[in-house]
């Protein structure tokens, strides 16, 4: 009896059409995009890499473009895309917000020529004078840029040179290199307050006196139009100290009194400078006053009060009946440093000359004698 396979047949052709049957729905989710790319002239760009970007979820797609310059993909999720093209690993220009159609293809394209020109003509002409301040502008930059890398190259030599011993044959000449970096950033930009003050203590550090003054003189001006007291009480002070080495003491105090005046915080400092700037030159009265100021602006200063104790001893006196007289103050101002550094550099000393003047000091030494009824009694003997 012979069998008939045709209800199998349709069986079987039923359940794959089933199983293929899904498909075509996926398919229906999907679209498609394209486009030709053109560079700033208006041909083609070949090999250029397009990217698209779902802007719902994270999903990134590349293609390329042909030698036509064009570029297609197909199988994009219906969704909104960032279209970029990228050249030489950088984004030239991208689309935002594309919509990939349903079962359909949206075409982009994108041509730089056409987008500069349309950039350029949404942008407001400028006047000349608008042109000539972006110029100037520019200019600017361009200056600064140079004169911070002269500049950074000066603190580096400067930096350098601080490292160097006095007697390093090298260090003038490393500070001189400095001084010439500091010059051709002051020329680039001669506004700039640091320049000119790293120029002076370049000039400072290898004694050039007139160079540094003028130097700290040029930065002062600048602190007219930003003022920034601490800063103009460092500069002050350290003319200062210029002014005393050249023995121009009514320069100097002025100046080291401006100091502490601006600054209260270094003016213990600022009066220690010129209390040992006239020490240095054997004014010891003056020396010993400028002690004082700057023991009262820090009264736990122990250095001013050693120094003012040395000054003191200069005036010490011998008795009639020798004993060695300390000027009023003297011994006070040792046990004051003792009292406030009892292991400073200094502690030996001050606690010699604490003793010294505690002791009778005979001035005049007599020579030894028989007692007269001896030698009475050896002249009757004979």
């Amino acid at each position: 009896m012979h069998k008939s396979y045709k209800p199998i047949f349709f069986s079987v052709l039923i359940a794959l059409f089933w199983m293929i049957a899904p498909a075509p729905r996926l398919w229906a989710q999907m679209g498609s995009i394209e486009g030709d790319v053109k560079d700033e002239n208006g041909a083609p760009i070949v090999g250029g890499l397009i990217t698209l970007d779902r802007k719902d979820i994270k999903a990134h797609y590349e293609v390329k473009t042909d030698k036509k310059g064009h570029y297609f993909h197909a199988g994009l999720p219906v969704a909104f895309y960032k279209v970029s093209l990228v050249l030489d690993g950088k984004v030239a220009f991208f689309l935002d917000n594309i919509k990939v159609p349903l079962a359909d293809v949206v075409k982009v394209d994108i041509d730089l020529k056409k987008e500069k020109e349309r950039a350029a003509a949404s942008q407001p002409k400028l006047t000349k004078e608008q042109q000539e301040a972006i110029a100037k502008q520019q200019e600017d930059m361009k200056k600064f840029g140079s004169m911070k890398q002269t500049f950074e190259k000066g603190m580096e030599l400067k930096g350098v040179a601080e490292k160097l011993p006095p007697t390093d044959p090298t260090r003038e000449q490393t500070y001189l290199q400095a001084i010439e970096n500091f010059k051709q950033a002051g020329e680039l930009d001669p506004k700039q307050t640091a320049i000119f003050a790293n120029l002076a203590e370049s000039y400072r550090a290898i004694k050039k006196s007139d160079e540094a003054l003028e130097s700290y003189t040029r930065a002062l001006t600048l602190l007219v139009e930003k003022p920034n007291p601490q800063l103009e009480a460092n500069f002050r002070m350290n003319m200062g100290i210029i002014y005393g080495q050249a023995d121009k003491f009514e320069q100097a105090q002025s100046e080291m009194q401006k100091a502490a005046e601006l600054n209260p915080q270094i003016a213990s400092k600022a009066f220690f400078n010129m209390g040992a700037m006239f020490e240095n030159k054997n004014k010891i009265d003056e020396a010993a006053a400028a002690y004082d100021k700057a023991i009262a602006a820090d009264p736990n200063y122990a250095q001013a009060y050693y120094r003012k104790a040395i000054c003191l001893t200069a005036k010490a006196s011998v008795s009639p009946d020798g004993k060695m007289v300390a000027a009023p103050g003297t011994i006070e101002a040792f046990q004051k440093y003792l009292e406030l550094d009892p292991q400073g550099q200094f502690v030996n000393e001050a606690k010699s000359m604490v003793d010294t003047f505690s002791q009778t000091v005979e001035t005049q030494f007599k020579a030894a004698k028989q007692p007269a009824g001896k030698g009475d009694k050896a002249a009757k003997k004979k």
